[in-house]
């Protein structure tokens, strides 16, 4: 949903508003973090909490909220400056409100996921995300500019944060507790730190191309960055979910941890990482087809930010399970390394151009996939090595169905095809090699998703009544 809205702002605004928006999230993000991670994290770990427990994770929550609330909203004429946009003042100084919204939804969500009650999820960021797309488009219709953009933000920080309390029926009946709270932080501390180096990493990225280049460029790389996590963030964010109260479950067996995580990988790479090589082949004919050709100087770079994601399943899952087993503090030592190597990568690429920026980022990628499979090995017994071999040749299957797509769309285009045909072509002829060549060499991966699917199938009303 977001990414469609996000193709229609694109032509209703210029890329200097999403490069102001782009600006203030590296900010907004921080302090959201702050709030949500964490103790969210460390609530779903424990499985079972008291309501003294989640009563003090709320308080908590709640006062960082509003503390950050002021904090952020003084610190807007500094913001400003920094950048040398007048127009990111009162742009901060609404963005804050979005704080306190994340801290009230903060334990509700937690206790949902802890239930593994992820419809009741579904529906209220479903329904938030389209109140908040609604607004944006409505404001951007009337001209409204980059602040459509920020009420898109708050208007779904709201709504979701209203039905999640309604969904869980969770309310504060527990009074503050020093002590459980404390038990909490040691879990959820080193998570949180890791959390934030993590977008760090991430959002160093905007800080630097705003500040040393213009709102216009900063667009560019913004549209083509959210481009690229649309398909990673909805991965990542449904294998954390899922993940971790998934694999706590099963914290205390290795075997079964191991096996799961196998599993989890082979299905995930199955699925995601010829997505993210046919979106690298075809990027620039997708930004031009879905944003307009003013956006085309993002084709180049969502190619590499969408190589750079090729592995992510590998990330994800890795750290979930470390956490799953109460290893919050291994989780910190892999974050501070990562940000070691990827910070002075991305700074220098910086000063030689923005190209050079998405480019440091799929090499830092590619060094951390070796920092998160570190733990793996001794843990689960199931490290870089064979994680690889499982997903070598899935890999291999998409480098060819890829091959084909690029000769698809070069067949295309010389044939002098519109664009959505050209694309068309190029992503049904990719889709026909990978799944003849998954079924015919009798992939594991594609044995796993078959007999996902039909598990599925069975415990849907309509399968029992075709067993019936």
């Amino acid at each position: 949903m977001q990414l469609v809205v996000t193709v229609v702002l694109a032509r209703l605004l210029q890329p200097e508003d999403f490069g102001l928006m782009a600006m203030v999230m590296v900010f907004t993000s921080f302090s959201v973090l702050l709030i949500e991670s964490g103790l969210g994290s460390a609530l779903v770990q424990r499985q079972t909490t008291s309501p003294d427990e989640e009563s003090s994770v709320f308080v908590v929550n709640l006062g960082l909220g509003c503390m950050l609330t002021v904090l952020l909203w003084l610190c807007a004429p500094a913001i400003a400056h920094f950048y040398r946009q007048p127009a990111l003042l009162s742009l901060v100084q609404l963005m804050v409100w979005v704080l306190p919204l994340s801290a009230l939804a903060t334990v509700p969500a937690a206790v949902l996921t802890q239930r593994l009650d992820f419809r009741s999820r579904m529906l209220a960021e479903l329904f938030a995300s389209g109140c908040g797309a609604g607004l944006a488009l409505l404001l951007a219709w009337h001209g409204q500019g980059v602040s459509s953009l920020a009420w898109q933000i708050i208007a779904a920080a709201g709504v979701r944060m209203l039905l999640l309390w309604y969904l869980s029926g969770w309310r504060p009946r527990g009074r503050f507790d020093a002590p459980a709270l404390v038990q909490l932080l040691r879990f959820g501390g080193p998570l949180l730190l890791a959390n934030l180096l993590n977008v760090a990493s991430t959002r160093l990225q905007s800080l630097l191309i705003g500040r040393l280049f213009d709102a216009r460029t900063l667009g560019f790389y913004a549209i083509a960055q959210d481009t690229q996590q649309a398909p990673a963030q909805f991965l990542g964010s449904l294998l954390n979910r899922v993940g971790l109260p998934m694999f706590s479950i099963v914290a205390n067996q290795p075997e079964k941890l191991a096996g799961a995580l196998r599993l989890s990988l082979r299905l995930s790479v199955f699925v995601f990482t010829p997505c993210m090589m046919g979106i690298a082949v075809i990027a620039t004919p997708l930004i031009r087809l879905l944003y307009g050709d003013n956006w085309a100087p993002a084709g180049p770079l969502l190619s590499l930010l969408a190589l750079s994601a090729v592995f992510w399943p590998l990330h994800v899952l890795n750290l979930a399970a470390v956490s799953a087993i109460g290893k919050a503090d291994l989780v910190l030592r892999l974050e501070i390394v990562k940000t070691l190597v990827t910070i002075p990568l991305v700074m220098v690429a910086a000063f030689i151009g923005v190209t050079a920026v998405a480019g440091a980022v799929f090499i830092s990628s590619l060094l951390c996939v070796v920092i998160n499979t570190w733990h793996s090995q001794r843990l689960f017994g199931y490290g870089l090595r064979a994680q690889l071999r499982d997903a070598l040749p899935t890999v291999v299957l998409a480098l060819m169905s890829t091959g084909v797509a690029a000769l698809g769309l070069r067949s295309s285009i010389a044939a002098s095809a519109s664009m959505p045909t050209a694309i068309f072509v190029a992503a049904f002829s990719a889709a026909c090699t990978y799944v003849i060549g998954a079924a015919s060499s009798r992939l594991q991966a594609w044995r796993d998703l078959l007999s996902f699917v039909r598990t599925l199938w069975s415990r849907s009303p309509a399968g029992q009544g075709e067993l019936k």
